[in-house]
């Protein structure tokens, strides 16, 4: 099994939700960051959603978080982790258009 580090990023995110990754099929991916960065001049709110695939559950991860004016928000980091199987989605949305910039770090195992 191949293991690699790797980034999706996703730029400009406002209102309507935005998928920021993927899993592919026969793969297995481990989130280990998710930031939600507000690139506006005044407080957004940040949400992240996860599908699974496998049920297909739509399941909130972080709700309307306050994000204040060019300051990050931490979805998933530290101690905590997603994994995601073939099909499983990561979306992100604001309150704002154009408002969120992403960045997400996975280890993908095929």
């Amino acid at each position: 099994m191949a293991s690699a580090f790797k980034t999706a990023t996703a730029i400009n995110v406002g209102t309507t939700l935005t998928t920021v990754y993927t899993c592919p099929s026969a793969t297995t991916v481990t989130i280990i960051g998710l930031y939600l960065a507000n690139q506006s001049g005044g407080a957004v709110e940040g949400t992240v959603e996860f599908f699974d695939a496998s049920t297909s559950n739509h399941v909130t991860v972080l709700k309307s978080s306050p994000i204040p004016s060019s300051s990050t928000v931490v979805a998933v980091g530290g101690e905590g982790k997603i994994v995601m199987e073939a099909g499983d989605i990561i979306k992100v949305n604001s309150n704002v258009a154009s408002s969120i910039d992403v960045v997400l770090s996975y280890l993908e195992q095929t």
